[in-house]
């Protein structure tokens, strides 16, 4: 008496649940690789950013303190395609913040 086909273990795409989980494992092992690698190169094109931060602001050339409170307080404005870093101190974003203001209400 012959076994019917569909219970035959060599069937070609075969595989029992030790295969199956194995692969399921590798196949994860793999990906966590994958975004692992990525994320180091996100991380070490974020780090090459930050290399350029200038020492000074970018708009009056006010020298930047390097104290917690002046950390706090400039801002920096990254644009990653163009590969450029600005810096601006409190008085400049204030003076970007009336002109922004002065164009908003001219429109209306």
């Amino acid at each position: 008496m012959s076994t019917p086909e569909f219970w035959s273990d060599t069937r070609e795409g075969y595989m029992d649940k030790k295969q199956k989980k194995s692969l399921k494992r590798a196949q994860k092992q793999k990906k966590r690789k994958e975004d692992s690698r990525q994320e180091q190169e996100r991380v070490a094109g974020q780090l090459s950013m930050f290399e350029r931060l200038p020492k000074s602001c970018s708009s009056c050339d006010c020298p930047f303190p390097k104290t917690r409170d002046a950390h706090m307080a400039w801002q920096v404005t990254v644009r990653t395609k163009e590969q450029l870093v600005r810096l601006f101190c409190p008085s400049c974003q204030e003076l970007a913040k009336q002109i922004g203001g002065k164009k908003n209400t001219d429109e209306v």
